[in-house]
C-alpha cells in the first residue's frame, strides 16, 4: 500500500485531511502540523507521495519542500499564494502539482491530484528525442507524475519499443532525428492496426509542422518553448481522451 505524508499546520483541514483520506483514498498516511515532526518521519519511513504547505510550523517558508526531495519526494504544494519570487527560488525543486488554499473545499482537488497520481504508477510513456538531454528533461517531468517511462533516440528504436512493450499509453515525439524522424514515426504507427488509437503528442520548434503532425495522425502537439503546466495539460488531455 502507498504511504502519504501530509504536512499541513492548520487543525481544521488536518481533520479535513484525515476525513477525506480515509474516504475516497487508499493510502496508508500520516499528517503532521510541523516540520519537526515530519523530519522525524522522514528518518524512519520511505514515503511515495507527499502534499505539504511552503510555510509550515518549525521552518522557513520553502525549507519543507527541500526536506521533502532530499527523501525522494515531489510533493503536492498547498497553499494561499504562489507567487513569481517563490516559483523562480524554486525552479530547480522536484514539486509534482500546486493547489491553491482558497476553500477547504480546495482538499478535494489534492485528493483527486493523489489518486491520479497513484493511478500513473500504472501506465507508461514513450518518450522519442535523439537529444540525450532533453530527453531526460521530458522523461523527468514524467517521472514527477510517477508515470513509467520508456525513451527511444529515433522513430525506428521507438516502433521496436511499441512492439515489445504493448501496455505503453501514449507516445511523446520530438519533430527532428536522425534515422527516422517525428513524422515518419508518426506516420507508421497509424499504420500499425495495434496503434491506431494510441495517443501521440508531437514536441516541434517549427510552428508550420505542428499541421504535418496533425494530418499525418498526431492527436495533439506543442510547439517549444512550453511550460511544464501546458506538457501535463496535453499529456493527461489525450491519455484520458483515450480512456486510461
Amino acid at each position: 500500500m502507498a504511504k502519504l505524508l501530509v504536512i499541513e499546520s492548520s487543525e481544521l483541514l488536518r481533520q479535513k485531511y484525515n476525513e477525506l483520506l480515509e474516504k475516497y483514498t487508499d493510502f496508508k498516511y500520516d499528517v503532521v502540523s510541523s516540520y519537526g515532526e515530519a523530519q522525524n518521519l522522514l528518518k524512519k519511513s520511505r514515503y511515495e507521495f507527499g502534499v505539504t504547505d511552503i510555510e509550515v510550523d518549525g521552518a522557513k517558508p520553502g525549507v519543507v519542500i527541500s526536506l521533502m526531495n532530499r527523501h525522494n519526494l515531489a510533493p503536492i504544494i498547498f497553499t494561499d499564494e504562489i507567487d513569481e519570487d517563490f516559483l523562480e527560488a524554486y525552479e530547480s525543486a522536484q514539486i509534482a502539482d500546486y493547489v491553491l488554499k482558497e476553500s477547504d473545499k480546495n482538499i478535494e482537488s489534492v485528493i483527486q491530484k493523489l489518486n491520479q497520481l497513484q493511478k500513473n504508477k500504472q501506465q507508461t510513456i514513450l518518450v522519442v528525442d535523439d537529444s540525450i538531454l532533453y530527453a531526460d528533461f521530458i522523461k523527468q517531468n514524467l517521472i514527477l507524475h510517477k508515470f513509467k517511462v520508456l525513451t527511444a533516440t529515433n522513430g525506428a528504436l521507438a516502433l521496436e519499443k511499441l512492439e515489445n512493450h504493448p501496455e505503453i499509453v501514449c507516445v511523446v515525439t520530438n519533430h527532428r532525428m536522425k534515422v527516422m524522424d517525428g513524422l515518419e514515426l508518426t506516420q507508421k504507427i497509424r499504420q500499425r492496426k495495434e496503434s491506431k488509437s494510441l495517443p501521440i503528442l508531437a514536441l516541434t520548434s517549427e510552428a508550420e509542422a505542428a499541421s504535418a503532425f496533425l494530418q499525418e495522425g498526431a492527436n495533439d502537439y506543442l510547439t517549444k518553448p512550453f511550460s511544464r503546466d501546458e506538457f501535463y495539460e496535453r499529456v493527461y488531455k489525450n491519455i484520458t481522451t483515450k480512456g486510461a
